[in-house]
């Protein structure tokens, strides 16, 4: 998995001081989670699986645009394959051999004349993908709150700690205030 890049917007200067001040010298209090409701963050994020890309846009407060497997080459794609079943020889190869025998009827369903995007239906969720996340520090902030915890799936844990680490050190001066 890797976050190939991210863009910060903007809307003003980083350092929150001038805008603090400004803020109080025409009686408006602006805490730190109003200044963070207007710095937005765009990850493109490469080589996760399906799986947890279904439970990041349960994040509604984020725009994404994802990879269609419709048009992509699924054939050609990799999986993420979960540690607990890579640690162990027989699990790892127990799954390798199930991913690709599955793709194997992947491709026979193409070449039988289905459209790709019906045989597709038999395409596991461990598939790597992509996509582009758009979200606001505080969105990000609350998805930290949930998804780095020890409880959450190791594979979103791993991904929205890299975006938390890449936001803070992009913004530095929002998440120290």
């Amino acid at each position: 998995m890797q976050v190939i890049s991210l863009i910060v917007l903007l809307v003003w200067h980083t350092d929150p001081n001038p805008i603090f001040q400004a803020s109080k010298k025409y009686g408006v209090t602006l805490n730190k989670l109003d200044l963070m409701k207007h710095i937005v963050y765009m990850f493109e994020i490469e080589d996760i699986s399906r799986v947890t890309t279904h439970q990041l846009i349960r994040h509604r407060l984020a725009s994404y645009d994802q990879e269609s497997q419709r048009f992509s080459a699924a054939s050609r794609e990799t999986f993420v394959v979960p540690p607990s079943v890579s640690s162990k020889k027989e699990s790892k190869e127990l799954f390798e051999k199930t991913v690709n025998q599955v793709m194997e009827v992947f491709e026979k369903l193409v070449a039988l004349g289905i459209p790709k995007e019906d045989a597709r239906y038999i395409i596991p969720h461990s598939i790597k993908t992509k996509l582009v996340m758009t979200l606001s520090a505080a969105s990000l902030q609350h998805i930290a709150s949930l998804r780095t915890t020890p409880q959450a799936q190791w594979e979103i844990r791993s991904l929205v700690s890299k975006m938390y680490e890449l936001a803070k050190q992009a913004t530095p001066e929002i998440w120290n205030v």
